[in-house]
């Protein structure tokens, strides 16, 4: 994520101090940072030195850009219009104030400017913003392009009777009835495409799937999710930290209260996080997602497909697995996870997995417990009782690893939909 004030710088500093301590040889040795097997403690050590190289090169842009002659200003680009002002304002040395009191505004109104990428102001008054950072631009007439939106041309989506009932009944989109097919999914692409620019870049699939019309689905449903996310998070509690992990064991704790979802819900926010909840589409298995918005927000969101107390847990813990395992090792692509107890998976997905089962319930724990032999419902109970979690999320380990046919009345059928119906975490 780019440092565009110097509060992001100083809070980058102090994230960078924290991911050096994180990694250092004796956070590893003393193994203090994870309760985890050796072997994701490796991976999780590869992803927190990946981004501190990253945040090193962000604070040294940031620093070489303040540094910089205002003479040299000419020669920087900005990825996008709405980044040229804020570029310009570091390059003259201004904090936000000093620019707010430039243009006789209030300095919370720049930091929203900035926080939007200026994609809420006015032509008029991003021309004042310009003039008053001696910014010119030069427009350029260019070739017209003879395909201006080739996405929509390649777009498909399963637009059977029952898909085009559940889009209408969920009113994402207007599709109206006197619409033709082609037309319908030109409206579906469209929308797709608007939402593209709140996120890094597109999703990567758990299986590879081999209908474009599923894909389309697919798609459809995380531009419903990034939108869901970009009006979430203005009320972001804090700032995600991928350093600390310490509130982990709390969060699953949550598990044992009856609304324990939503207070993870709540929990995630505190930690800069986003939770959505949306039901999969017809014809999908979709069960959840983690990806981040194009600031560097991260959103888990789940599908809820199966609506049980241990499902609801193994699946956001196996998002959150790929926040902090896979945050510079495939989270900036996303992942898409569509059926959990598919067996051929990538490296990746494997680590998800463990990262979830580990956080659940740490494996030196489980190996040590005769609940993993158990028949009898006393006996999960009591080991859920002795760990403080949920006793749905020790029936789902046991029915993993011994049968799905064992302890079917534990795992708190029906008792998580509910909990989400109207609540906006």
């Amino acid at each position: 994520m780019l440092i565009l004030n110097h509060r992001d710088y100083r809070l980058a500093k102090t994230r960078r101090a924290q991911l050096a301590r994180a990694i250092s040889p004796q956070a590893i040795v003393q193994g203090i940072a994870e309760p985890l097997p050796a072997e994701l403690q490796a991976a999780r050590t590869e992803t927190l030195r990946a981004e501190l190289m990253k945040l090193d090169g962000d604070i040294a842009n940031y620093e070489r850009l303040r540094a910089s002659s205002p003479d040299l200003l000419e020669a920087l680009e900005a990825d996008e219009l709405g980044l040229l002002p804020i570029v310009a304002r570091i390059a003259r040395q201004l904090s936000q104030r000093e620019l707010a009191d430039l243009l006789g505004m209030k300095e919370q109104q720049v930091q929203r400017y900035e926080q939007s990428r200026y994609a809420s102001i006015s032509l008029d008054r991003f021309q004042r913003v310009l003039s008053a950072l001696d910014v010119e631009i030069h427009p350029r007439l260019s070739r017209k392009r003879a395909q201006q939106n080739p996405h929509v041309a390649e777009f498909d989506i399963d637009l059977s009777p029952d898909m085009l009932r559940e889009l209408r009944k969920r009113r994402w989109i207007d599709l109206p009835a006197s619409e033709s097919r082609s037309e319908l999914i030109s409206r579906i692409a469209i929308y797709i495409e608007e939402s593209s620019r709140f996120a890094q870049t597109n999703a990567l699939h758990r299986r590879t799937l081999t209908s474009p019309a599923a894909d389309g689905a697919l798609e459809l449903w995380v531009a419903r999710i990034l939108n869901i996310a970009a009006e979430r998070r203005g009320r972001m509690k804090g700032k995600f930290n991928i350093a600390d992990t310490r509130w982990l064991e709390s969060l699953v704790q949550l598990s044992v209260y009856p609304d324990g979802p939503r207070r993870a819900a709540d929990l995630l926010r505190e930690h800069g996080i986003i939770l959505a909840v949306e039901p999969h589409l017809p014809r999908t298995l979709l069960d959840g997602a983690a990806f981040l918005l194009s600031d560097g927000i991260p959103i888990v969101s789940l599908t809820l497909r199966h609506d049980r107390i241990d499902n609801f847990w193994f699946t956001l813990l196996h998002e959150l697995g790929h926040v902090f395992m896979h945050f510079n090792r495939g989270l900036e692509n996303g992942f898409l996870d569509d059926d959990l107890n598919e067996a051929n998976i990538s490296d990746l997905e494997r680590e998800a997995d463990d990262f979830a089962r580990n956080r659940l319930i740490p494996d030196e724990k489980w190996a040590a417990s005769v609940a993993r032999f158990t028949r009898t419902e006393e006996g999960v109970m009591k080991f859920a009782r002795q760990i403080n979690v949920h006793p749905a999320i020790v029936a789902g380990r046991i029915r993993k690893e011994r049968g799905f046919h064992l302890f079917s009345d534990l795992l708190g059928t029906g008792q998580v939909r509910g909990l989400f119906a109207g609540y906006i975490p």
